[in-house]
């Protein structure tokens, strides 16, 4: 049941104000990675819409092993030391196993003692920016050399030189559109392919590290799993089961 009366009761109203963002989940755990809070996007997406089927369970009851367990690895790392973790470029699995890119920010939730009680976070998903809007258009072709190109060893200065603009100026452009750092949004493109190939094909993984852009399978797996929370061969047999 909802937490109506315990120390989660006050966050009703924040509760209520995500429920209107439909590409946003909202989520406060206890001190032992409960939820207690969700919004509507979270329950539509692994409860059929009834919030009450996800309180008072953990991620390993809600999310396929593997994504549970590094969802977990960040509560127990925010509960233990109280720092936070800032727009963590990561994956989800959406419902009928379809993959896409999100960017996690998650905070310790305090009592008036200053005692940590939980971690409260949102997860934003990643959707390109229309190209109508502000400051896109400068952006135009250096966007669209690093999708043609991200398997080549891109640097951030020789993009930023295709906007016309500097690296500062290139980097807050990025951040302020896509919410994420040019290396993160590289990295992304990258991981998109992979994500792609590992579902669509039965190429090998290092096939798939050379092609999209990675200098040996090792670098391949090492950034794929800490986006992901899973190596790569886990991921493509979640997507074949």
């Amino acid at each position: 049941m909802m937490d109506s009366t315990g120390p989660f009761s006050e966050h009703a109203t924040t509760e209520a104000l995500f429920d209107a963002l439909p590409d946003v989940v909202f989520f406060m755990k206890d001190a032992v990675g409960r939820y207690v809070r969700v919004n509507q996007t979270l329950a539509d997406r692994c409860a059929g819409g009834d919030k009450t089927r996800l309180m008072g369970r953990r991620p390993e009851e809600v999310f396929p092993a593997a994504l549970a367990a590094s969802y977990a690895r960040q509560d127990e790392a925010v509960l233990r030391t109280g720092k936070p973790v800032e727009h963590q470029l990561e994956l989800h699995i959406y419902p009928g196993h379809k993959a896409g890119w999100c960017l996690t920010t998650k905070h310790a939730l305090r009592d008036v003692k200053g005692r940590i009680i939980g971690v409260t976070g949102i997860s934003r998903d990643l959707n390109a920016p229309s190209d109508k809007a502000g400051g896109f258009a400068e952006l135009a072709a250096a966007l669209k050399h690093m999708q043609q190109r991200f398997a080549e060893s891109l640097r951030i200065e020789d993009i930023a030189k295709k906007a016309g603009l500097s690296v500062y100026q290139f980097e807050q452009r990025v951040q302020r559109l896509f919410q994420m750092s040019p290396l993160q949004l590289l990295h992304k493109l990258r991981l998109d392919e992979a994500t792609r190939l590992l579902r669509e094909t039965d190429r090998s993984l290092a096939d798939i590290a050379i092609e999209t852009g990675w200098c040996d399978q090792s670098a391949f797996t090492r950034h794929f799993s800490r986006y992901a929370g899973m190596a790569p061969g886990k991921f493509r047999g979640l997507n074949r089961v």
